[in-house]
């Protein structure tokens, strides 16, 4: 099942855990399933890469940092996380490809 897979990128909001609001990495709660999950697909070689808009983190809400360490916990190879607000139109906002191409 596996072998065809060679990477998978995953959204962090709503697909890993909790939905809505901000919530901060130490207050993150990853769905009940997600680290089997996330550790079946690196037993099976399978490179992880989170992929995140964060745009509190252009108001001091957090760091690139306190997230980077939250998928390091969870297993990730890397990840890619926009800090920029919305309103400021980078091209690493998702739906924009700007993480997929830095990844």
């Amino acid at each position: 099942m596996f072998q065809d897979i060679q990477v998978v990128f995953i959204n962090r909001d709503g697909t890993m855990g909790e939905t809505g609001h901000f919530i901060h990495p130490n207050d993150f709660s990853p769905y009940p399933f997600t680290r089997k999950t996330l550790k079946k697909l690196k037993d099976h070689g399978v490179k992880l890469f989170a992929l995140t808009n964060q745009h509190r983190i252009s108001k001091g809400e957090a760091t690139v940092a306190d997230f980077r360490m939250e998928f390091d916990e969870l297993g990730f190879n890397d990840s890619f996380i926009c800090p920029h607000n919305p309103t400021e139109r980078c091209g690493c906002h998702k739906p924009e490809i700007g993480l997929l191409l830095e990844a």
